[in-house]
Parts: structure tokens; C-alpha cells; sequence
């Protein structure tokens, strides 16, 4: 049961994002975690700040409990070499540590291991994380095999607030021409883009579907470029593994919204991949198999549990062991 006092209390984890490359494995939250959460603030600006305040109030308020940070980016780690190495001098990129590095590692590793239940002997897997912030995952044999995002949350599909992929030059472009300065870039690339950015109106799917319904064009192109890009990294990703025998869609968005994924799945079906309206209409929240009799692969929405896997890593590492995949 639920501890009754502080004292009842063995660990805390706390699920943390972007220490790093060399940061990734479950572990105590040290001075060197807490400076490697700190140097990549810059970049991950979002998560990793109130991150360290959580931290840091914990350590005041309870400090003879041990924290465990639960990383995001470890389930990533087993990616190959030539799926995560970016085509920079590479000098820069082993002094900086620049690497795809991949992130919901939790959310995707729970929607991997759910699937071994519900999918039994699925071995080429893509998990969809789609929220606010959203990546694709590639999951071959149970382990990450390639992950949409990069070296920072921000890369891969487009987000709520956020750009996904985006040409590097045309940063340096508004920099010339726009005279943006890093800061303005860094906000402009964290709050005021993404779905925000192309509608002008909102940040949310839910509303945006809502204005687009009411016939708001830049609603309506928001919601067609969210959905183009989540569809290009099925394809790829189905191209990458060779075939693909289950598909799952997980987050605020892929678990509430039946005409995101009806519109990602729409027309693919020579991969395999029909869905039936009338469950998924209704899939709300709640684990369901919403594929057609027809599909040859099977689409389940799964929800995600990343607390529960947190708990379980920061218990097996109390008890040094490694929880199963």
C-alpha cells in the first residue's frame, strides 16, 4: 500500500530527460547529475529546469531520502551507431557529446513491454508517443532501435510549441535577416512554434480540430502537418525494421484523440495498417485494439504509465537489479 508516513518512505525517482550521453543508466541524483541537468538546461529548457527545483526541494525538505533519476533518454542507449550519429565534424561531436540521444524512453518502454502481452511474438514495433511534445519510436526485438528524437527533445515530429526537424540554416538565416538573437531563437524554437506557430491560435489538437471544423485554414494545416510528419516515420521506420507487426499509440493526443490517429492511419494500408472507426471513435483513454479484423498489423492505444515504470526502475535499482524489458 501507500506509505503512511515520511519515514515509510525508501527512495524517491523522479523521471528526469536530458543529462547527456553519458548520463542515461538509472542512478542516484548526485552533484554530477544535478551540473550535467544544469549544462543542458540551454537546450532543454522545458524539462530540465523544473527538474532541478524538484530535486532541490526534495533535498531540502527530506534529505536523508535518496533520489533516483530515471532517465529518458536510457532506453535509447542501445540504438546503433550509424541511427544516432549526426553528420558534424567529428571532433565537435565526441568533445560536445552530440548524438541522437532519444527521449520518452519510459513512455515508449512501457508501450513496448504492454505489447508483448497484447501483441505476443511481435517483434518490429512503432511506438507513438504524440502529446505536446511527441516522438516515434522504432522497437525491434524490445529494444530502441531508431527514436525521431535527437539530441534534444525538440527534434523529430512537430509538437505543440516546438518545430520538430527543421532545416539548422534556417536559424542561422533569421539570425541574418530577422536579427534574432540566441535567446529569441531558443524562445522562438520552445514556446512559439510547432502547432502554435503554423495556426497562430493554439497549441492544443483538441481546440485546433474544434476552429479547423469551423473552417479555419491554418487550423486545418496544422493539423495536416502533424499528421504528414507522424505518417513519414511510420513509413520510414516500417522501411528500417523490414515489416512491421504491431503499432501503438500512447500520450495526451494519440490516447484521447480518435481523429489524429484515424487521419495517421488513413491510406496505409500497403503496410498493413486499417483501423476500425467505430472502436476507434470510442477508444478514449483506456487501453483498446482498434485495428480492423483486416489489418495484418494490429494498433492497440495504450496508455501511458510512466509513473509506474519509474517506480518499478528506482525498486529494482534499490535492490540492484534491472527490470525487465
Amino acid at each position: 500500500g501507500y506509505p503512511q508516513a515520511i519515514g515509510d518512505i525508501d527512495a524517491v525517482g523522479i523521471k528526469l530527460i536530458n543529462a547527456g550521453k553519458e548520463i542515461t543508466a538509472t542512478q542516484p541524483i548526485t552533484r554530477e547529475v544535478l551540473q550535467a541537468l544544469q549544462e543542458f538546461a540551454g537546450v532543454t529548457g522545458i524539462h530540465n529546469p523544473p527538474a532541478i527545483a524538484t530535486i532541490r526541494l526534495f533535498e531540502q525538505m527530506f534529505p536523508e531520502i535518496p533520489l533516483i533519476g530515471v532517465f529518458e533518454t536510457g532506453f535509447h542507449h542501445n540504438v546503433p551507431e550509424p541511427h544516432r550519429t549526426y553528420g558534424i565534424p567529428e571532433h565537435l561531436a565526441r568533445r560536445y557529446g552530440i548524438e541522437k540521444l532519444g527521449f520518452h524512453g519510459n513512455s515508449h518502454r512501457h508501450s513496448a513491454r504492454r505489447l508483448k502481452t497484447l501483441a505476443p511474438g511481435a517483434r518490429k514495433i512503432i511506438s507513438c508517443h504524440l502529446g505536446s511534445g511527441s516522438s516515434i519510436c522504432a522497437v525491434l526485438d524490445g529494444r530502441s532501435f531508431d527514436i525521431s528524437s535527437g539530441f534534444t527533445p525538440q527534434s523529430g515530429t512537430i509538437m505543440s510549441t516546438r518545430p520538430g526537424d527543421i532545416d539548422a540554416q534556417v536559424l542561422t538565416y533569421l539570425q541574418e535577416k530577422a536579427g534574432l538573437s540566441w535567446s529569441e531563437l531558443n524562445r522562438m524554437l520552445l514556446t512559439d512554434s510547432g502547432l502554435l506557430g503554423i495556426s497562430g491560435t493554439s497549441a492544443e489538437m483538441w481546440e485546433l480540430e474544434h476552429f479547423a471544423d469551423k473552417g479555419d485554414e491554418r487550423a486545418r494545416l496544422a493539423i495536416a502537418v502533424f499528421v504528414y510528419q507522424v505518417k513519414k516515420h511510420i513509413g520510414a521506420y516500417f522501411a528500417l525494421m523490414n515489416g512491421l507487426e504491431a503499432l501503438s499509440f500512447t500520450g495526451g493526443i494519440g490516447e484521447n484523440d480518435p481523429k489524429a490517429r484515424e487521419a495517421i492511419c488513413r491510406n496505409l494500408e500497403s503496410l498493413g495498417i486499417v483501423i476500425d472507426p467505430t472502436v476507434n471513435e470510442v477508444a478514449l483513454g483506456q487501453e483498446a485494439l482498434i485495428s480492423s479484423t483486416r489489418s495484418l498489423v494490429p494498433v492497440w492505444v495504450i496508455p501511458a504509465d510512466e509513473e509506474s515504470l519509474v517506480a518499478e526502475e528506482t525498486y529494482a535499482f534499490l535492490l540492484g537489479k534491472n527490470v525487465p524489458s
